[in-house]
């Protein structure tokens, strides 16, 4: 894979300039490749040491979160105990308890919680650390993710960033959004050029193997039976055809649209659709594939958006879907349906009404059935 090879090859690199940004579209798997495959491929030589963005307002709270993920991630002690919040409770109730006892033996010794929870002010992270199992030393890549949902002043964030890198030697890999990275602050162009001249110097798309990608995910995820499982298999060229990108050279009626490709999106459709897959079958319905491929194309765009234009939008219509998927009909996607996609609403009445039209099973026996 380019992506990972280029990763690997900036990972490795004695002295760098400034960081990596890693761009891709919203839920392509970028930090899934950063936490399997990269850690796997340099599991050896390095720590991978990712700190999301998420939440974070203040400066001081982003170092005190990379300290934290420095020392599970160097620490074994530290990593199987943020494995296990059972064993932190009993490291805080041990806390508790020598505080009370300090406190009416020694009033003058302080609040030893206190002095643990300040501890984190005397960690200094190194960007080379001894693994204490190997006994070999090893280099630290820091990774800065959901650069896209931090609540920090943007230059603020940079100036962070590019202080790890170019003042503690750290090799800094940023992952950001595609759409997020090119409007990251739309009133302030000099900020972008301040990105590409200041903080990163290189940077890599994100092309997953979508093949592979969804291969492994119809083989190895939990779905709901067997039988639901076999089916998903015999329609995994069909999903890859209405996940994947276009081949290049592709051209749609309406120029300005393209598909998005966010992996969440598909696991969610393709596990939602067992529910009508479920009824279908109990309906006796010979031929499930143009209900599926209606659900699945319609379940993806309201999830994940279309691409319009350039920016994503959730503004579309049944046309606009068809031309993204071919295999969309609206003939096959009952109101009901529709309804349950976009507003998380189950009419079980309705489906059943719509249902009964469809099969040759009465109503009465269809409205037995409750399951799924």
């Amino acid at each position: 894979m380019a992506t990972l090879d280029e990763l690997i090859h900036y990972c490795r690199k004695e002295h760098t300039i400034g960081s990596l940004l890693l761009v891709g579209e919203s839920g392509c798997g970028k930090t899934y490749l950063i936490e399997n495959d990269l850690k796997e491929a340099l599991k050896d030589t390095h720590f991978i040491v990712r700190v999301s963005l998420f939440g974070i307002d203040r400066i001081s709270t982003l170092h005190d979160t990379i300290k934290m993920q420095w020392l599970y991630a160097v620490t074994p002690l530290f990593s199987k105990l943020s494995s296990h919040p059972a064993e932190i409770e009993k490291g805080r109730s041990f806390v508790k308890a020598v505080n009370a006892i300090l406190q009416a033996v020694f009033p003058k010794a302080g609040n030893l919680g206190n002095t643990l929870m300040n501890s984190l002010d005397y960690i200094v992270v190194t960007p080379v650390v001894e693994d204490h199992i190997t006994k070999t030393c090893k280099k630290v890549v820091l990774v800065f993710d959901d650069v896209e949902r931090s609540s920090l002043d943007g230059a603020e964030l940079l100036g962070c960033m590019n202080d790890y890198c170019e003042n503690k030697h750290f090799n800094t890999i940023i992952i950001a959004n595609r759409d997020h990275y090119k409007t990251f602050n739309p009133e302030d162009e000099g900020f972008i050029r301040s990105i590409r001249e200041k903080t990163v110097a290189y940077t890599v798309i994100n092309c997953p193997d979508y093949k592979t990608i969804i291969h492994n995910l119809i083989g190895n995820w939990d779905w709901k039976t067997e039988e639901y499982a076999v089916f998903l298999k015999e329609h995994e060229q069909t999903i890859l055809e209405m996940f994947a990108p276009e081949p290049s050279g592709t051209r749609y009626e309406d120029e300005s649209l393209m598909k998005t490709h966010n992996i969440r999106s598909l696991i969610t459709s393709l596990e939602s659709f067992y529910r009508v897959y479920y009824h279908l079958l109990k309906a006796g319905i010979a031929d499930l594939d143009p209900y599926f491929f209606s659900f699945l194309a319609f379940s993806l765009a309201e999830k994940s958006g279309v691409f319009k234009n350039g920016k994503i939008t959730y503004q579309f219509s049944d046309e606009e879907i068809g031309q993204l998927y071919p295999q969309f009909s609206v003939n096959f996607l009952f109101d009901s349906v529709r309804q349950w996609i976009q507003f998380g609403s189950w009419d079980r009445e309705l489906f059943i009404e719509e249902l009964s039209r469809v099969c040759t099973v009465d109503k009465s026996e269809l409205m037995k059935d409750n399951g799924a």
